[in-house]
């Protein structure tokens, strides 16, 4: 827990310089819906009925300093937050990669709210070489519902490799294991850490070549009733 306040406020430093030029009179009742990855650690989780983690901290300390609340209750796995801020159920995604598909119902903030390095998981007694992403051409991956890793990787993945979907990262780590496919790209350090809470760190690594380095975004809908109540957050 130590780890990831200490996370939280590096990311925040980086991230609050993109509304201080922004003061709108924020109704002390007002509150925006969001949500975030259920399976995501140390970024985002699911625990007790809400998510929890670095971009949760990070964006209800942002709109905090605005004066508005953030309703962090869970509204369902990745793909189901996803759409329903695409539908303008929720208003607010904590933590996400930009993509043109996302870009099309939401708004991401100008300034990156973090890091994060995509690696190939492999089973330790299964690895292979990668130094380029054709070297995974023809092999097989797991990846959960609603993950995206970048438009470029992404598009690379529908026309290389055969893609398992799965609806979190323990059904992914279990085929990996046992060898029903041959990789998962996931976070590093997401990866890492899921690894340690599932007592499977020594079954199965990163290899060392990463995908992407990408940035992760605090996103808004673009529903127009939230006009009234958001900045607006793209340059």
């Amino acid at each position: 827990m130590r780890r990831r306040g200490q996370l939280a406020r590096s990311l925040l430093l980086g991230t609050c310089l993109l509304f201080t030029a922004y003061t709108p009179a924020w109704s002390e009742e007002a509150t925006l819906k969001a949500c975030g990855h259920q399976d995501y650690p140390p970024w985002n989780w699911h625990s007790q009925g809400e998510i929890r983690g670095a971009c949760a901290d990070v964006t209800r300390e942002l709109f905090g300093r605005l004066g508005i609340g953030v309703d962090l209750s869970y509204v369902g796995p990745w793909k189901r937050c996803q759409k329903a801020v695409e539908e303008g159920d929720v208003d607010v995604n904590i933590c996400a990669f930009i993509n043109p598909a996302r870009q099309t119902y939401s708004d991401f903030t100008a300034t990156p709210m973090g890091y994060n390095q995509n690696a190939v998981f492999v089973s330790k007694d299964n690895a292979f070489g990668f130094n380029r992403w054709a070297d995974l051409s023809g092999k097989q991956a797991a990846m959960v519902l609603g993950v995206s890793i970048g438009e470029q990787f992404d598009t690379f993945l529908k026309n290389n490799v055969n893609i398992e979907w799965v609806p979190d990262y323990k059904s992914a780590f279990m085929m990996l294991k046992h060898r029903r496919v041959d990789f998962v790209p996931f976070g590093r350090e997401s990866g890492l850490t899921k690894l340690a809470t599932l007592n499977m760190s020594d079954d199965i690594v990163p290899l060392d070549h990463p995908i992407t380095t990408g940035n992760l975004y605090i996103s808004i809908s673009k529903n127009p009733d939230l006009s009234i109540y958001c900045p607006k957050l793209t340059p």
